[in-house]
Order: structure tokens, then C-alpha cells, then sequence
């Protein structure tokens, strides 16, 4: 069982300064790693590693916290891989149209990829560790230990297991509750000449709130799963009852969405100040922090808190009027997320004095 994070609200309440500001920036640190050989860029991504660890931040308590609670070894959790995609055969037996994977390297998969994230603020975090919705555990990448995806995280602030237990604290806030949604959506995205799209999901699709195709097998494959449906609509549905199905598998989606993504947002704003917060939750960056902090940044009591999909609306509102109808409330969050960026700082700090100490970057006379 998850514990409150007593030592860890006693570091906030201390809101420690952040490091000096004098010193190299980010082009000259990135220039001095660059000419760096393999071996000693590994070597001193492991002093990073040993030495980050000590520092005496609130984040630090977070994190410390979510590495005791975590189930598992973390280079157990099974390596991220394509889903796959519903097979025509099954979903739309009258339009078999065979599905082919498009090449990692293929300029329409980029483009779809850029059309997919447009809207999605970019994260300064290279993450090698995400939670599934659908099978209620973490994958991970092949760049787990990657010496330039760490130091580069160093660099903006994130310590090298932060992306880790960002999502383990995600997989804590889930109940389960749209799990075969979230299965559902997970498959691949293809399009009406059979092209599959891997590494995009049905989710990214329909998140994107951008223009796609919706073959019948995809749709009716999310129907067949999730309502068991197989006589409302077949392929190929006509023009005059597509948009009856499109407003369905919506709703379906409405679901998984509100549930996916507040606890997503929840996760980021655990560990970091200011994360680039998706799905329209960047207004509630100050409001999830002191969420945070009225739960004593306790994630088994966050998830006893969170709301049925059914109770989304109203949750949030309530919170919102809440929050900001108190000074103690407002003061709470903001004292978080900059307690939080803070201890980032001194991340950033951490690494550069690391490399100033190994003689592999020059010191900054005036720091």
C-alpha cells in the first residue's frame, strides 16, 4: 500500500532556492558533450546518475518514493510494440483489403505523425517509459539507457529515472475502469487503400481533432469490441448511416479519453513544475498542483479521489471553482510547481558541474 509523502511535504513547505544562474547555457554544454567519446559520455552519465540522487529536493522525495513502490524490476516491463491493426477479414469481411505497414522512414507516415501531434505541446523529456492504458503495465524503449536521452534530460531538468516513475504513478491512477477501451483504441491507424501507419494509434487519431480517414473495418472493429455489434452497422456502411457510427464510436472515445487523459495530466504534474500539459489541461497546471498537495502528493489517495467517467465534468468544475475561490488553495499550487522547477534547476545544475569537475567543460570564471 502507497504511503503519505510526510518527509516530502516537509521539504516543500522549505521551498528551497534554486542554483545559481551563472554558468555555461545549453549551446555550450550540448557543443562540449558532442565531442565527447562514447566511453566517457557513459562514464559520466553514471556519476550523474550516483550523484543526483542525493540531492535534498522536494522532487527528490517523489521520486525516491515512487522507486520503493515500484513492482518490479524496471528492465522487466516488456518492450513497446505495435499493437497491430482489426483484421478486414474479421471486421469487414465485404471490403478484405489487406493492410500494409508503411516504412518508419515513410514521408507519409511522417506527415500524419506531424497532422496526429500538432496540437500536442512538445515535452522537453525524451521519455523511454510509458504506461498502457491496455494492459495496465509499462513498456519501455530500446533507449532505457541511452547516455545522450539522459543527459539531454539532464540538461532540461529531469533526472534519469523521472520518465519512469512519471508513468508508474500514471499506471497507479488507473483503475482499470477503461481498459478495454483503451484496448480497443490502441490498434494501429490505417487508411481506405490499406495503409497501416505503426507507432500511430486509433487514440492519436481521434485525439488529434484533425481531418482522417475512417475505414469500416477500424470503426466497426471498435463497435464489434466494445459493444459486441455486429448487426447495427456492416461493411461497407453507406453514406447515409456513417455518420451515426462516427457519432457512436465518438462517444466511445469521449470515455476513454476523459479517463486517459486527466490521469495523464496527473502523472506530469507529480514530478515537474511546468510540463507541457495535452488535451486541453494546460489551464489546470497551477490547479493540479495544489490538487496534488491537498492529497499530500499521495497517489493512492488521489486515485480514491478521481471520478467516474460519468463524474469528469462535474469533478473538474468543482475543483476549478474551488481552487480558485482560495487563496490558500492558489498559494499551495504555485509553491509546488515552483518548488518543482526548482529542484529541476538544480538537476541542469548537477550535470554541468559534473562535466565542469571531469575537465570536459570549462568553468565559468564568473559562476
Amino acid at each position: 500500500m502507497l504511503s503519505p509523502l510526510a518527509a516530502g511535504v516537509a521539504l516543500l513547505a522549505l521551498c528551497p532556492s534554486p542554483p545559481p544562474v551563472e554558468g555555461p547555457t545549453d549551446e555550450e554544454v550540448l557543443a562540449a558533450w558532442s565531442e565527447l567519446e562514447p566511453d566517457v559520455q557513459r562514464e559520466l552519465v553514471e556519476w550523474f546518475r550516483a550523484e543526483v540522487v542525493w540531492i535534498d529536493t522536494f522532487q527528490n522525495s517523489l521520486l525516491r518514493f515512487v522507486r520503493e513502490n515500484q513492482p518490479r524490476d524496471p528492465g522487466l516491463w516488456p518492450v513497446l510494440e505495435d499493437p497491430g491493426w482489426f483484421d478486414p477479414k474479421v471486421h469487414a469481411p465485404a471490403q478484405p483489403i489487406a493492410r500494409r505497414p508503411l516504412s518508419p522512414t515513410s514521408s507519409t507516415l511522417e506527415r500524419k505523425r506531424e497532422e496526429f501531434f500538432f496540437r500536442v505541446p512538445e515535452r522537453k523529456l525524451d521519455v523511454a517509459y510509458v504506461y498502457d492504458y491496455a494492459s495496465r503495465e509499462l513498456r519501455r524503449t530500446q533507449r532505457v539507457d541511452d547516455p545522450d536521452r539522459i543527459f539531454r534530460n539532464a540538461l532540461a531538468g529531469y533526472g534519469p529515472d523521472h520518465d519512469l516513475c512519471e508513468a508508474l504513478v500514471e499506471m497507479w491512477l488507473d483503475d482499470g475502469a477503461k481498459q478495454e477501451a483503451a484496448r480497443a483504441f490502441a490498434h494501429t491507424y490505417t487508411d481506405r487503400l490499406g495503409r497501416a501507419y505503426t507507432g500511430l494509434s486509433l487514440y492519436d487519431a481521434w485525439a488529434s481533432g484533425a481531418n482522417m480517414e475512417m475505414p469500416d473495418v477500424d470503426t466497426l472493429g471498435i463497435l464489434h469490441e466494445l459493444e459486441d455489434d455486429w448487426k447495427s452497422f456492416t461493411a461497407p456502411v453507406p453514406a447515409s448511416r456513417q455518420d451515426d457510427l462516427y457519432e457512436k464510436v465518438g462517444a466511445l472515445f469521449q470515455e476513454v479519453h476523459r479517463h486517459r487523459g486527466l490521469r495523464h495530466a496527473l502523472a506530469m504534474t507529480f514530478l515537474a513544475g511546468y510540463p507541457a500539459l495535452r488535451d486541453g489541461y494546460g489551464s489546470n497546471l497551477e490547479r493540479f498542483h495544489a490538487l496534488w498537495d491537498d492529497e499530500d502528493s499521495t497517489p493512492e489517495k488521489m486515485l480514491e479521489r478521481l471520478p467516474e467517467v460519468d463524474g469528469w465534468e462535474k469533478f473538474l468544475e468543482s475543483w476549478v471553482r474551488k481552487h480558485d475561490r482560495s487563496k490558500t488553495l492558489k498559494k499551495a499550487g504555485e509553491l509546488r510547481r515552483d518548488t518543482l522547477h526548482n529542484d529541476g534547476l538544480w538537476v541542469r545544475h548537477t550535470m554541468i558541474s559534473i562535466m565542469q569537475r571531469a575537465e570536459v567543460l570549462e568553468v565559468d570564471e564568473g559562476g
